[in-house]
Protein backbone atom coordinates (compact mmCIF):
# COMPACT_ATOMS: atom_id res chain seq x y z
CA UNK A 1 0.00 0.00 0.00
CA UNK A 2 2.97 2.53 0.98
CA UNK A 3 4.29 1.74 -2.55
CA UNK A 4 1.51 2.38 -4.38
CA UNK A 5 0.87 5.68 -2.44
CA UNK A 6 4.77 6.80 -3.34
CA UNK A 7 3.77 5.88 -6.73
CA UNK A 8 1.08 8.05 -7.27
CA UNK A 9 2.85 10.77 -5.94
CA UNK A 10 5.94 10.20 -8.32
CA UNK A 11 3.59 9.93 -11.15
CA UNK A 12 2.11 13.56 -10.00
CA UNK A 13 5.18 15.29 -9.74
CA UNK A 14 6.14 14.05 -13.10
CA UNK A 15 2.76 15.33 -14.44
CA UNK A 16 3.87 18.78 -12.81
CA UNK A 17 7.18 19.15 -14.03
CA UNK A 18 5.70 18.46 -17.73
CA UNK A 19 3.30 21.05 -17.59
CA UNK A 20 5.75 23.26 -16.13
CA UNK A 21 7.95 22.75 -19.40
CA UNK A 22 5.32 23.58 -21.35
CA UNK A 23 3.93 26.54 -20.16
CA UNK A 24 7.88 27.76 -20.15
CA UNK A 25 8.66 26.60 -23.91
CA UNK A 26 4.84 28.33 -25.29
CA UNK A 27 5.90 31.35 -22.63
CA UNK A 28 9.58 31.53 -24.45
CA UNK A 29 7.88 31.15 -27.96
CA UNK A 30 4.98 33.92 -27.20
CA UNK A 31 7.71 36.12 -26.47
CA UNK A 32 10.08 35.56 -29.31
CA UNK A 33 7.19 36.33 -31.38
CA UNK A 34 6.67 39.31 -29.69
CA UNK A 35 10.00 40.87 -30.19
CA UNK A 36 9.89 39.44 -34.29
CA UNK A 37 7.21 41.20 -34.77
CA UNK A 38 7.97 44.57 -32.99
CA UNK A 39 11.10 44.67 -35.10
CA UNK A 40 9.11 44.14 -38.68
CA UNK A 41 9.67 47.69 -40.20
CA UNK A 42 6.90 49.37 -41.98
CA UNK A 43 6.27 49.59 -45.45
CA UNK A 44 7.19 52.35 -47.40
CA UNK A 45 3.81 51.97 -49.05
CA UNK A 46 1.54 52.66 -45.58
CA UNK A 47 0.66 56.69 -46.82
CA UNK A 48 0.11 57.70 -42.87
CA UNK A 49 3.04 55.68 -40.88
CA UNK A 50 5.98 56.49 -43.55
CA UNK A 51 4.80 59.44 -45.70
CA UNK A 52 8.37 59.42 -46.99
CA UNK A 53 10.77 62.35 -46.92
CA UNK A 54 9.06 64.26 -44.08
CA UNK A 55 6.52 65.18 -46.85
CA UNK A 56 2.67 65.60 -46.04
CA UNK A 57 0.44 63.69 -48.28
CA UNK A 58 -0.97 66.12 -51.20
CA UNK A 59 -5.03 65.96 -50.55
CA UNK A 60 -6.97 66.87 -53.39
CA UNK A 61 -4.59 69.18 -55.43
CA UNK A 62 -7.20 70.05 -57.52
CA UNK A 63 -6.40 71.79 -61.02
CA UNK A 64 -3.08 72.78 -62.18
CA UNK A 65 -4.56 75.41 -64.08
CA UNK A 66 -3.22 78.82 -63.08
CA UNK A 67 -5.92 80.51 -64.22
CA UNK A 68 -8.67 78.96 -62.60
CA UNK A 69 -8.76 81.06 -59.96
CA UNK A 70 -7.96 84.68 -61.89
CA UNK A 71 -10.61 84.00 -64.98
CA UNK A 72 -10.06 86.69 -67.73
CA UNK A 73 -12.84 88.97 -67.61
CA UNK A 74 -13.49 90.98 -70.77
CA UNK A 75 -13.79 94.67 -70.76
CA UNK A 76 -17.11 96.27 -72.44
CA UNK A 77 -16.37 97.71 -75.61
CA UNK A 78 -16.66 101.35 -75.52
CA UNK A 79 -19.91 102.68 -77.61
CA UNK A 80 -21.09 106.54 -78.28
CA UNK A 81 -23.35 107.86 -75.94
CA UNK A 82 -25.85 110.84 -76.42
CA UNK A 83 -24.09 113.92 -74.80
CA UNK A 84 -26.16 115.07 -72.08
CA UNK A 85 -27.15 113.77 -69.13
CA UNK A 86 -30.80 113.70 -67.38
CA UNK A 87 -33.95 114.80 -68.77
CA UNK A 88 -33.47 116.64 -71.99
CA UNK A 89 -35.01 116.55 -75.36
CA UNK A 90 -33.83 117.28 -79.33
CA UNK A 91 -34.92 121.06 -79.92
CA UNK A 92 -33.05 121.07 -83.50
CA UNK A 93 -32.60 117.91 -85.86
CA UNK A 94 -29.76 116.68 -89.04
CA UNK A 95 -31.45 117.99 -91.93
CA UNK A 96 -31.96 115.36 -94.70
CA UNK A 97 -34.19 115.71 -97.96
CA UNK A 98 -36.13 112.93 -96.82
CA UNK A 99 -37.73 114.21 -93.83
CA UNK A 100 -41.18 115.55 -94.00
CA UNK A 101 -42.10 119.06 -93.91
CA UNK A 102 -42.98 119.38 -90.81
CA UNK A 103 -39.37 117.34 -89.49
CA UNK A 104 -37.98 119.94 -92.02
CA UNK A 105 -38.86 123.00 -90.01
CA UNK A 106 -36.69 121.68 -87.38
CA UNK A 107 -33.73 121.14 -89.29
CA UNK A 108 -33.35 124.27 -90.62
CA UNK A 109 -32.23 127.65 -88.11
CA UNK A 110 -33.30 130.88 -88.84
CA UNK A 111 -30.15 133.33 -88.56
CA UNK A 112 -31.04 136.97 -89.30
CA UNK A 113 -33.23 136.58 -92.67
CA UNK A 114 -30.97 133.49 -93.87
CA UNK A 115 -31.70 129.68 -93.23
CA UNK A 116 -29.55 127.45 -92.74
CA UNK A 117 -29.30 123.73 -92.81
CA UNK A 118 -28.49 122.15 -89.59
CA UNK A 119 -25.77 119.52 -89.59
CA UNK A 120 -26.37 117.84 -86.15
CA UNK A 121 -28.55 118.16 -83.61
CA UNK A 122 -29.18 120.25 -80.68
CA UNK A 123 -30.41 119.08 -77.44
CA UNK A 124 -32.36 121.47 -74.59
CA UNK A 125 -34.29 121.18 -70.84
CA UNK A 126 -37.75 121.85 -70.89
CA UNK A 127 -37.20 124.44 -67.90
CA UNK A 128 -34.58 126.11 -70.34
CA UNK A 129 -31.82 125.56 -67.89
CA UNK A 130 -28.71 125.25 -67.75
CA UNK A 131 -26.98 121.73 -67.95
CA UNK A 132 -23.39 119.67 -68.31
CA UNK A 133 -22.40 118.45 -71.74
CA UNK A 134 -20.36 115.20 -72.28
CA UNK A 135 -18.18 114.03 -74.85
CA UNK A 136 -20.07 111.34 -76.69
CA UNK A 137 -16.72 109.40 -77.18
CA UNK A 138 -13.13 108.68 -75.97
CA UNK A 139 -11.00 111.02 -77.82
CA UNK A 140 -8.04 113.97 -77.75
CA UNK A 141 -9.88 117.68 -77.52
CA UNK A 142 -7.90 119.61 -80.66
CA UNK A 143 -9.90 123.44 -80.64
CA UNK A 144 -11.51 125.50 -78.11
CA UNK A 145 -12.73 128.48 -79.83
CA UNK A 146 -15.36 131.17 -78.88
CA UNK A 147 -17.33 132.02 -82.07
CA UNK A 148 -19.36 135.26 -82.35
CA UNK A 149 -22.26 133.34 -83.51
CA UNK A 150 -22.39 129.86 -82.31
CA UNK A 151 -20.45 130.50 -79.03
CA UNK A 152 -17.53 128.86 -77.85
CA UNK A 153 -16.93 125.78 -79.55
CA UNK A 154 -14.78 121.86 -78.57
CA UNK A 155 -14.17 119.74 -80.69
CA UNK A 156 -13.00 116.07 -80.17
CA UNK A 157 -10.86 113.53 -82.62
CA UNK A 158 -12.06 110.39 -81.26
CA UNK A 159 -10.20 108.61 -84.74
CA UNK A 160 -8.23 109.69 -87.69
CA UNK A 161 -11.45 109.82 -89.71
CA UNK A 162 -14.32 110.18 -87.12
CA UNK A 163 -14.84 114.17 -85.16
CA UNK A 164 -17.44 115.22 -82.87
CA UNK A 165 -17.79 119.05 -82.73
CA UNK A 166 -20.02 121.04 -79.44
CA UNK A 167 -20.93 124.41 -79.52
CA UNK A 168 -23.05 126.97 -77.80
CA UNK A 169 -20.93 125.90 -74.56
CA UNK A 170 -19.76 127.86 -71.53
CA UNK A 171 -17.91 127.13 -68.32
CA UNK A 172 -15.98 124.61 -70.46
CA UNK A 173 -13.82 122.52 -68.28
CA UNK A 174 -10.71 121.09 -71.13
CA UNK A 175 -7.85 122.54 -72.87
CA UNK A 176 -6.32 121.42 -76.13
CA UNK A 177 -4.68 118.20 -76.01
CA UNK A 178 -6.59 116.73 -73.31
CA UNK A 179 -7.72 113.29 -73.74
CA UNK A 180 -11.44 112.83 -72.53
CA UNK A 181 -13.65 109.48 -71.73
CA UNK A 182 -16.89 109.03 -73.37
CA UNK A 183 -19.54 110.68 -71.04
CA UNK A 184 -16.89 113.35 -69.14
CA UNK A 185 -18.59 116.43 -69.36
CA UNK A 186 -16.86 118.82 -70.93
CA UNK A 187 -18.55 121.97 -70.15
CA UNK A 188 -22.36 123.07 -69.67
CA UNK A 189 -24.90 124.43 -71.82
CA UNK A 190 -25.30 127.76 -73.07
CA UNK A 191 -27.19 130.61 -75.91
CA UNK A 192 -26.16 131.12 -78.63
CA UNK A 193 -26.80 133.38 -81.52
CA UNK A 194 -26.52 131.03 -84.31
CA UNK A 195 -30.10 129.41 -82.57
CA UNK A 196 -31.45 131.73 -80.46
CA UNK A 197 -34.96 129.73 -80.86
CA UNK A 198 -33.15 126.68 -79.24
CA UNK A 199 -32.93 128.66 -75.80
CA UNK A 200 -29.96 126.87 -73.80
CA UNK A 201 -29.03 124.53 -75.90
CA UNK A 202 -26.12 122.19 -76.85
CA UNK A 203 -25.49 121.89 -81.12
CA UNK A 204 -23.75 118.74 -81.33
CA UNK A 205 -22.11 117.52 -84.68
CA UNK A 206 -20.56 114.29 -86.26
CA UNK A 207 -18.16 114.32 -89.24
CA UNK A 208 -16.66 110.93 -90.64
CA UNK A 209 -14.48 111.27 -93.41
CA UNK A 210 -14.65 114.88 -92.89
CA UNK A 211 -18.70 114.58 -93.74
CA UNK A 212 -21.04 114.96 -91.97
CA UNK A 213 -23.45 112.29 -91.09
CA UNK A 214 -26.65 112.15 -88.40
CA UNK A 215 -25.46 111.77 -84.95
CA UNK A 216 -28.42 110.02 -83.70
CA UNK A 217 -26.97 107.10 -86.16
CA UNK A 218 -23.67 106.76 -83.87
CA UNK A 219 -24.82 106.47 -80.97
CA UNK A 220 -24.79 103.25 -79.40
CA UNK A 221 -22.23 101.78 -81.85
CA UNK A 222 -18.67 100.83 -81.65
CA UNK A 223 -15.76 103.13 -83.16
CA UNK A 224 -15.58 100.63 -85.97
CA UNK A 225 -19.12 100.24 -87.00
CA UNK A 226 -19.14 104.23 -87.57
CA UNK A 227 -16.15 104.07 -89.74
CA UNK A 228 -17.51 101.52 -91.90
CA UNK A 229 -21.16 103.17 -91.69
CA UNK A 230 -22.46 99.93 -90.33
Amino acid sequence: MKDKIKRFFIDKKELLVFIAVVVVVFATVITIASLALNDTPVSNDDPIQNPGNGDTPTINPGNDDPNQDNPVVQQPKVKFAVPVQGECEVVRIFFDLALSDEELEDAIITVGGYFVESKGISYAKSDNSVFDVCSIYDGKVTSVEEDELDGVCVTIQHADDVVSIYSSLSNVSVKVNDTVKVGQVIGKASTSLADVEAGVHVHLEVKVNNAYVNPTTVFGKELSEVQTGK
